[in-house]
């Protein structure tokens, strides 16, 4: 199941999308937005695999989005949404997935989305041992992880685990280098790829 997240500036094209995304299935979408400043503030903090982005949008628009999502996580997937061909030169030379028009088919999405899955697979090892938790993470580590999987801030971890937010701030250390990450979003990413249970 790839997570998406919708970013259009229009009400009614979000709603097309994810009726077509329900009706080819294989996506689970874990937000939608027509504000690209709170799709920034998701991606934060929630694992997203594939951004269906509009391009023409007030303030930020795709392409500028499009950066921000892939410095918060080079794999991300994205997809411009559009209602102009104008864009697609200039989609394609920021690395986008795929470039659709509006009104986008079922066929125009399934093949997408099968692209996608198959470059997702191919770039994964050929062979590769899944390590069990305990030789990745410590209990109390997973427990942190587990915790920022919810959305909680590290003042809330700390509350929650009876520790304080600096011995959080060291577990989050020790888990973006145990699992070769950088922030929060890659290490619940990280974290899902290695099926850690949390």
């Amino acid at each position: 199941m790839l997570r998406a997240m919708i970013v259009d500036d229009e009400e009614l094209a979000i709603e097309r999308l994810e009726m077509i995304l329900s009706e080819v299935g294989g996506v689970e979408i874990g937000y939608s937005t027509l504000d690209p400043r709170e799709a920034c503030e998701y991606a934060r903090t929630n694992p997203v695999q594939i951004a269906f982005l509009d391009i023409s949008m007030p303030e930020i628009d795709g392409m500028s989005l499009s950066d921000h999502l892939r410095k918060l996580d080079s794999s991300i997937d994205v997809v411009f949404v559009t209602g102009y061909d104008s864009y697609a030169v200039q989609a394609f030379e920021v690395n986008a997935s795929d470039y659709l028009l509006k009104p986008v088919s079922l066929e125009r999405m399934a093949k997408t989305l099968e692209r996608i899955r198959e470059r997702r697979r191919s770039a994964e090892p050929e062979s590769k041992v899944l390590p069990e938790l305990k030789t990745i993470l410590t209990e109390q580590e997973a427990r942190v992880v587990g915790l920022i999987a919810e959305g909680l801030p590290n003042k809330e971890i700390a509350s929650r685990l009876n520790i304080t937010a600096e011995t959080v701030k060291t577990h989050l250390k020790n888990c973006f280098r145990k699992l070769e990450v950088n922030n929060r979003v890659q290490l619940l990413r990280r974290a899902h790829e290695l099926k850690i249970r949390i």
